[in-house]
Protein backbone atom coordinates (compact mmCIF):
# COMPACT_ATOMS: atom_id res chain seq x y z
CA UNK A 1 0.00 0.00 0.00
CA UNK A 2 1.32 3.44 -0.94
CA UNK A 3 -0.75 6.29 0.42
CA UNK A 4 0.29 9.80 -0.52
CA UNK A 5 0.11 12.76 1.92
CA UNK A 6 -2.65 14.44 -0.10
CA UNK A 7 -4.91 11.42 0.25
CA UNK A 8 -4.23 11.15 3.97
CA UNK A 9 -4.96 14.84 4.51
CA UNK A 10 -8.34 14.48 2.80
CA UNK A 11 -9.08 11.38 4.88
CA UNK A 12 -8.22 13.24 8.11
CA UNK A 13 -10.52 16.14 7.21
CA UNK A 14 -13.39 13.76 6.39
CA UNK A 15 -13.04 12.14 9.82
CA UNK A 16 -12.79 15.51 11.57
CA UNK A 17 -15.83 16.92 9.78
CA UNK A 18 -17.89 13.75 10.14
CA UNK A 19 -19.17 13.77 6.59
CA UNK A 20 -17.91 13.90 3.02
CA UNK A 21 -20.08 16.90 2.21
CA UNK A 22 -18.68 18.98 5.08
CA UNK A 23 -15.14 17.88 4.25
CA UNK A 24 -15.61 18.93 0.62
CA UNK A 25 -16.68 22.41 1.76
CA UNK A 26 -13.69 22.67 4.12
CA UNK A 27 -11.24 21.57 1.42
CA UNK A 28 -12.80 23.57 -1.41
CA UNK A 29 -13.36 20.40 -3.44
CA UNK A 30 -16.42 18.75 -4.97
CA UNK A 31 -18.13 15.89 -3.16
CA UNK A 32 -17.31 13.41 -5.95
CA UNK A 33 -13.62 14.38 -5.70
CA UNK A 34 -13.53 13.69 -1.95
CA UNK A 35 -15.49 10.46 -2.40
CA UNK A 36 -12.99 9.34 -5.05
CA UNK A 37 -10.04 9.93 -2.68
CA UNK A 38 -11.70 7.93 0.11
CA UNK A 39 -12.55 5.07 -2.26
CA UNK A 40 -8.97 5.02 -3.56
CA UNK A 41 -7.67 4.73 -0.01
CA UNK A 42 -10.10 1.89 0.68
CA UNK A 43 -9.09 0.17 -2.54
CA UNK A 44 -5.41 0.37 -1.57
CA UNK A 45 -6.20 -0.78 1.99
CA UNK A 46 -8.32 -3.65 0.69
CA UNK A 47 -11.14 -2.95 3.15
CA UNK A 48 -13.64 -0.29 4.18
CA UNK A 49 -12.25 2.60 6.24
CA UNK A 50 -15.52 4.47 6.74
CA UNK A 51 -19.11 3.41 7.24
CA UNK A 52 -21.58 5.72 5.48
CA UNK A 53 -24.64 6.53 7.58
CA UNK A 54 -27.46 9.03 7.20
CA UNK A 55 -25.86 11.22 9.88
CA UNK A 56 -22.40 11.10 8.28
CA UNK A 57 -19.47 8.71 8.42
CA UNK A 58 -17.92 6.64 11.22
CA UNK A 59 -14.59 4.84 11.25
CA UNK A 60 -14.26 1.10 10.93
CA UNK A 61 -11.63 -0.59 13.16
CA UNK A 62 -9.20 -0.49 10.23
CA UNK A 63 -10.10 3.15 9.63
CA UNK A 64 -9.41 3.99 13.28
CA UNK A 65 -5.94 2.50 13.01
CA UNK A 66 -5.17 4.38 9.80
CA UNK A 67 -6.59 7.60 11.26
CA UNK A 68 -4.29 7.45 14.30
CA UNK A 69 -1.26 6.96 12.11
CA UNK A 70 -2.44 9.57 9.61
CA UNK A 71 -2.55 12.24 12.32
CA UNK A 72 0.95 11.32 13.42
CA UNK A 73 2.30 11.39 9.87
CA UNK A 74 0.72 14.76 9.10
CA UNK A 75 2.05 16.16 12.36
CA UNK A 76 5.54 14.87 11.54
CA UNK A 77 5.32 16.56 8.15
CA UNK A 78 4.22 19.84 9.74
CA UNK A 79 7.05 19.64 12.27
CA UNK A 80 9.56 18.99 9.49
CA UNK A 81 8.40 22.12 7.66
CA UNK A 82 8.51 24.14 10.87
CA UNK A 83 11.98 22.92 11.75
CA UNK A 84 13.29 24.01 8.37
CA UNK A 85 11.72 27.45 8.84
CA UNK A 86 13.07 27.77 12.38
CA UNK A 87 16.59 26.74 11.33
CA UNK A 88 16.47 29.03 8.31
CA UNK A 89 15.52 32.29 10.01
CA UNK A 90 15.23 31.43 13.72
CA UNK A 91 11.89 33.13 14.26
CA UNK A 92 9.10 31.79 12.03
CA UNK A 93 7.21 28.49 12.00
CA UNK A 94 4.59 27.23 14.41
CA UNK A 95 4.12 25.10 17.50
CA UNK A 96 1.12 22.95 18.38
CA UNK A 97 1.05 22.24 22.11
CA UNK A 98 -1.38 20.66 24.57
CA UNK A 99 -1.69 21.13 28.33
CA UNK A 100 -3.81 19.57 31.01
CA UNK A 101 -5.53 22.20 33.14
CA UNK A 102 -3.51 21.60 36.29
CA UNK A 103 -0.22 21.62 34.43
CA UNK A 104 -1.04 24.86 32.64
CA UNK A 105 -2.00 26.58 35.89
CA UNK A 106 1.49 26.35 37.36
CA UNK A 107 4.00 26.59 34.49
CA UNK A 108 2.44 27.86 31.28
CA UNK A 109 2.20 31.63 31.82
CA UNK A 110 5.83 32.38 32.81
CA UNK A 111 7.24 29.96 30.24
CA UNK A 112 5.04 31.48 27.54
CA UNK A 113 6.16 35.01 28.44
CA UNK A 114 9.83 34.04 28.12
CA UNK A 115 9.25 32.21 24.84
CA UNK A 116 7.31 35.07 23.24
CA UNK A 117 10.15 37.45 24.01
CA UNK A 118 12.71 35.07 22.51
CA UNK A 119 10.71 33.97 19.43
CA UNK A 120 7.91 36.48 18.72
CA UNK A 121 7.46 35.23 15.15
CA UNK A 122 6.53 31.64 16.03
CA UNK A 123 2.79 30.99 15.83
CA UNK A 124 1.42 29.08 18.82
CA UNK A 125 -1.60 26.78 18.78
CA UNK A 126 -2.33 25.73 22.39
CA UNK A 127 -4.97 23.15 23.26
CA UNK A 128 -6.43 21.95 26.55
CA UNK A 129 -5.90 18.21 26.77
CA UNK A 130 -8.20 16.01 28.79
CA UNK A 131 -7.34 12.31 28.89
CA UNK A 132 -10.12 10.39 30.57
CA UNK A 133 -8.69 7.13 29.28
CA UNK A 134 -4.92 6.42 29.27
CA UNK A 135 -5.35 4.72 25.91
CA UNK A 136 -6.06 8.18 24.48
CA UNK A 137 -2.39 9.06 24.90
CA UNK A 138 -1.88 8.32 21.21
CA UNK A 139 -3.35 11.82 20.75
CA UNK A 140 -0.05 13.21 22.06
CA UNK A 141 1.28 12.53 18.57
CA UNK A 142 -0.91 15.33 17.22
CA UNK A 143 1.24 17.92 19.04
CA UNK A 144 4.88 18.96 19.18
CA UNK A 145 4.58 17.93 22.81
CA UNK A 146 1.98 17.76 25.55
CA UNK A 147 2.15 18.50 29.27
CA UNK A 148 -0.10 16.07 31.10
CA UNK A 149 -1.16 15.20 34.65
CA UNK A 150 -1.34 11.50 35.49
CA UNK A 151 -1.09 9.26 38.52
CA UNK A 152 2.51 8.88 39.62
CA UNK A 153 2.98 5.24 38.72
CA UNK A 154 5.00 3.26 36.16
CA UNK A 155 3.80 3.33 32.56
CA UNK A 156 4.88 1.56 29.40
CA UNK A 157 3.28 3.40 26.50
CA UNK A 158 6.38 4.00 24.33
CA UNK A 159 6.23 7.78 24.91
CA UNK A 160 9.14 9.90 26.11
CA UNK A 161 8.55 11.72 29.40
CA UNK A 162 10.35 14.52 31.20
CA UNK A 163 8.91 14.98 34.69
CA UNK A 164 8.25 18.64 35.52
CA UNK A 165 6.93 18.27 39.08
CA UNK A 166 4.84 16.10 41.36
CA UNK A 167 1.91 17.26 43.46
CA UNK A 168 -0.37 15.54 45.98
CA UNK A 169 -4.01 14.87 45.21
CA UNK A 170 -6.50 16.28 47.67
CA UNK A 171 -10.24 16.22 48.25
CA UNK A 172 -11.51 19.80 48.23
CA UNK A 173 -14.75 21.56 49.07
CA UNK A 174 -16.08 25.07 49.38
CA UNK A 175 -14.85 26.83 52.50
CA UNK A 176 -18.17 26.61 54.40
CA UNK A 177 -19.01 23.06 53.38
CA UNK A 178 -20.76 21.20 56.26
CA UNK A 179 -18.15 18.41 56.00
CA UNK A 180 -15.09 20.62 55.49
CA UNK A 181 -13.50 19.10 58.63
CA UNK A 182 -14.12 15.46 57.69
CA UNK A 183 -11.20 13.19 58.64
CA UNK A 184 -12.09 9.92 56.89
CA UNK A 185 -13.46 9.05 53.46
CA UNK A 186 -16.35 7.06 54.91
CA UNK A 187 -17.90 10.32 56.16
CA UNK A 188 -18.18 11.53 52.57
CA UNK A 189 -20.06 8.62 51.01
CA UNK A 190 -23.31 10.54 50.55
CA UNK A 191 -21.72 13.61 48.92
CA UNK A 192 -21.72 14.39 45.23
CA UNK A 193 -18.21 13.69 43.92
CA UNK A 194 -16.72 15.48 40.89
CA UNK A 195 -13.99 13.22 39.55
CA UNK A 196 -11.46 13.39 36.71
CA UNK A 197 -10.62 10.30 34.67
CA UNK A 198 -8.32 8.80 37.29
CA UNK A 199 -10.83 9.50 40.08
CA UNK A 200 -12.52 6.14 39.65
CA UNK A 201 -9.39 4.37 40.88
CA UNK A 202 -8.45 6.92 43.53
CA UNK A 203 -11.82 7.50 45.22
CA UNK A 204 -14.45 5.00 44.04
CA UNK A 205 -12.29 1.87 44.28
CA UNK A 206 -10.61 3.02 47.50
CA UNK A 207 -13.90 3.86 49.20
CA UNK A 208 -15.28 0.49 48.10
CA UNK A 209 -12.31 -1.22 49.74
CA UNK A 210 -12.50 0.87 52.93
CA UNK A 211 -16.24 1.11 53.44
CA UNK A 212 -17.65 -1.75 51.43
CA UNK A 213 -19.65 0.77 49.37
CA UNK A 214 -18.73 3.23 46.63
CA UNK A 215 -19.84 6.88 46.74
CA UNK A 216 -23.54 7.17 46.01
CA UNK A 217 -23.25 10.12 43.63
CA UNK A 218 -20.38 10.42 41.16
CA UNK A 219 -20.05 12.84 38.27
CA UNK A 220 -17.11 12.50 35.90
CA UNK A 221 -15.87 16.02 35.06
CA UNK A 222 -12.85 16.51 32.80
CA UNK A 223 -12.94 20.32 32.80
CA UNK A 224 -11.14 22.13 35.64
CA UNK A 225 -13.25 25.24 35.04
CA UNK A 226 -16.55 23.34 35.35
CA UNK A 227 -15.36 21.42 38.42
CA UNK A 228 -14.29 24.61 40.21
CA UNK A 229 -17.53 26.39 39.29
CA UNK A 230 -19.61 23.55 40.74
CA UNK A 231 -17.61 23.02 43.91
CA UNK A 232 -17.70 26.74 44.77
CA UNK A 233 -21.48 26.95 44.39
CA UNK A 234 -22.67 23.54 45.66
CA UNK A 235 -21.88 20.95 48.32
CA UNK A 236 -20.04 18.79 45.78
CA UNK A 237 -16.54 17.52 46.54
CA UNK A 238 -13.77 17.58 43.99
CA UNK A 239 -10.58 15.54 43.62
CA UNK A 240 -7.69 17.59 42.24
CA UNK A 241 -4.10 18.57 42.86
CA UNK A 242 -3.25 21.38 45.22
CA UNK A 243 -1.92 23.39 42.27
CA UNK A 244 -5.26 25.21 42.22
CA UNK A 245 -4.43 26.66 45.64
CA UNK A 246 -1.59 28.61 44.01
CA UNK A 247 -4.34 31.03 43.00
CA UNK A 248 -5.01 33.30 46.05
CA UNK A 249 -8.63 33.88 45.01
CA UNK A 250 -9.37 30.17 44.76
CA UNK A 251 -7.58 29.54 48.06
CA UNK A 252 -10.08 31.88 49.73
CA UNK A 253 -13.10 29.91 48.52
CA UNK A 254 -11.88 26.28 48.31
CA UNK A 255 -10.23 24.30 51.09
CA UNK A 256 -8.61 20.84 51.24
CA UNK A 257 -10.24 18.37 53.63
CA UNK A 258 -7.96 17.13 56.46
CA UNK A 259 -8.38 13.44 55.61
CA UNK A 260 -6.29 10.84 57.42
CA UNK A 261 -6.19 8.59 54.36
CA UNK A 262 -3.18 9.27 52.21
CA UNK A 263 -4.04 9.86 48.57
CA UNK A 264 -1.64 9.27 45.67
CA UNK A 265 0.18 12.09 43.97
CA UNK A 266 0.06 13.32 40.41
CA UNK A 267 3.03 13.46 38.08
CA UNK A 268 3.07 16.39 35.66
CA UNK A 269 5.23 15.46 32.68
CA UNK A 270 6.25 16.84 29.35
CA UNK A 271 5.38 14.05 26.91
CA UNK A 272 6.38 13.52 23.31
CA UNK A 273 6.54 10.73 20.77
CA UNK A 274 10.28 11.38 20.54
CA UNK A 275 11.87 14.05 22.72
CA UNK A 276 15.05 14.06 20.66
CA UNK A 277 13.04 14.97 17.56
CA UNK A 278 11.64 18.27 18.85
CA UNK A 279 12.06 21.27 16.59
CA UNK A 280 14.36 24.07 17.84
CA UNK A 281 11.39 26.20 18.92
CA UNK A 282 9.66 23.28 20.65
CA UNK A 283 12.88 22.42 22.47
CA UNK A 284 13.27 26.00 23.66
CA UNK A 285 9.67 26.14 24.92
CA UNK A 286 10.16 22.82 26.70
CA UNK A 287 13.37 24.06 28.31
CA UNK A 288 11.47 27.12 29.55
CA UNK A 289 8.80 24.91 31.12
CA UNK A 290 11.47 22.86 32.89
CA UNK A 291 13.14 26.02 34.18
CA UNK A 292 9.87 27.36 35.58
CA UNK A 293 8.94 23.99 37.08
CA UNK A 294 12.30 23.71 38.81
CA UNK A 295 11.90 27.21 40.21
CA UNK A 296 15.52 27.99 39.42
CA UNK A 297 14.73 31.32 37.77
CA UNK A 298 12.07 33.97 38.12
CA UNK A 299 9.95 34.55 34.98
CA UNK A 300 11.73 37.87 34.30
CA UNK A 301 15.18 36.30 34.46
CA UNK A 302 14.03 33.26 32.50
CA UNK A 303 13.22 35.55 29.57
CA UNK A 304 16.85 36.58 29.37
CA UNK A 305 18.50 33.21 30.01
CA UNK A 306 18.46 30.33 27.57
CA UNK A 307 19.78 26.80 27.61
CA UNK A 308 19.84 26.27 31.40
CA UNK A 309 17.46 23.31 31.30
CA UNK A 310 18.14 20.52 28.85
CA UNK A 311 15.33 18.50 27.31
CA UNK A 312 16.57 15.13 26.16
CA UNK A 313 15.15 11.75 25.36
CA UNK A 314 15.34 9.60 28.51
CA UNK A 315 17.43 6.46 28.56
CA UNK A 316 14.34 4.50 29.55
CA UNK A 317 10.76 4.92 28.47
CA UNK A 318 9.65 4.45 32.06
CA UNK A 319 9.58 7.60 34.20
Amino acid sequence: MKFNPGQLEVFAVVVECGSIRAAARRLGLTQPAVTYVVRELERQAGAALLLRQTSGVVLTPLGESLHRRTLRLLEEWRQAQDELAQLRDGSSGSLRLAFSSGAAARVLAPALDAFRQARPGVRLDIHELSLSDPRDLWKVGQYDFAVISELDEPVDDQLDRQVLFRVPLQVMARRNHPLAQARVLSELRDCLWLLPGYGQRVIVDRMLALCGEPPRQVMMVQSLYIALSLVRSTDALVLMSNVVLDDPQLAQTIVPLPLRERLPQLRVSLVSQHMGGLTPAARQFAEGLLTVAQGSLTPAVAAGKRGRAVVKAPASRRP
